[in-house]
């Protein structure tokens, strides 16, 4: 696939536009979006043309959509198709909504490389919703001076990577998850409703009870094998 597939909610129209990263495409692209600070996103694993995991995020896009403005999501996940053009390998699909769905895109994904990680202070940081809005969590990423992503610390609890939530594997195997995650992803929840992963307590102190940390969100799965050696963690 080349370039980026916007399939643009515009009404009861879908316009669908594929850019090829010339400046009039992506002009016409801007034209036609009506995203706007106060969005939320969802961001949805497509291989080979096939949907992953969409009940997990139709449910948290609902739930955020009722939150945030007292009312339903207008969302038909069943009329959901995978354009042609975006039916072949690892492709993300950004739904981004508010009461009603305002953009749809699909584009190649490529796996990030994630050899080290810093422990940064978090603050008062809130991401319970996936915003549109990252500039928090672009802030913390800034500090990572060197290291290839950071890992958030909340009241001297693990949380989460910039743009994934975290999966320790201790010396027998187990695998588990911190229960002060900043963002409930559908990755994490699956894990935890199959049974693969555990929530507990994990604090910088606990880090060194275990052998390794994965990086998990709606693209990237524990088979993908992303994450880095606890004495990577900086």
């Amino acid at each position: 696939m080349d370039g980026t597939i916007f399939v643009v909610a515009a009404g009861s129209r879908l316009i669908v536009i594929v850019a090829r990263n010339t400046r009039r495409c992506w002009q016409k692209c801007i034209y036609h979006s009506r995203v706007r600070r106060g969005m939320f996103v969802e961001t949805i694993k497509v291989l080979n043309g096939c949907f992953y995991n969409l009940e997990y995020h139709e449910k948290r896009a609902r739930e955020t959509a009722m939150a945030c403005f007292g009312r339903r999501l207008s969302w038909d996940t069943a009329s959901m198709v995978v354009p042609e053009e975006a039916r072949v390998g690892l492709v993300k699909c950004r739904v981004v909504y508010d009461t009603g769905i305002r953009e749809v895109t699909f584009q190649p994904y490529v796996m990030r490389k994630i050899g080290s990680l810093r422990l940064v202070d978090g603050g008062n940081i809130d991401y319970r919703y996936k915003a549109t809005d990252r500039s928090a969590l672009t802030a913390l990423l800034d500090q990572r001076a060197g290291c290839d992503d950071i890992l958030i610390v909340r009241d001297g609890r693990i949380t989460d990577t910039s743009f994934s939530n975290v999966v320790f594997e201790d010396a027998g195997g187990g695998l588990y998850t911190p229960d002060t995650c900043l963002l409930k992803g559908t990755r994490r929840e699956s894990l935890l409703d199959a049974g693969i992963i555990r929530e507990c307590p994990i604090t910088v102190d606990d880090i060194r009870r275990f052998r390794k940390v994965l990086l998990v969100n709606a693209m990237i799965g524990l088979e993908d094998g992303v994450g880095v050696l606890t004495g990577k963690i900086i």
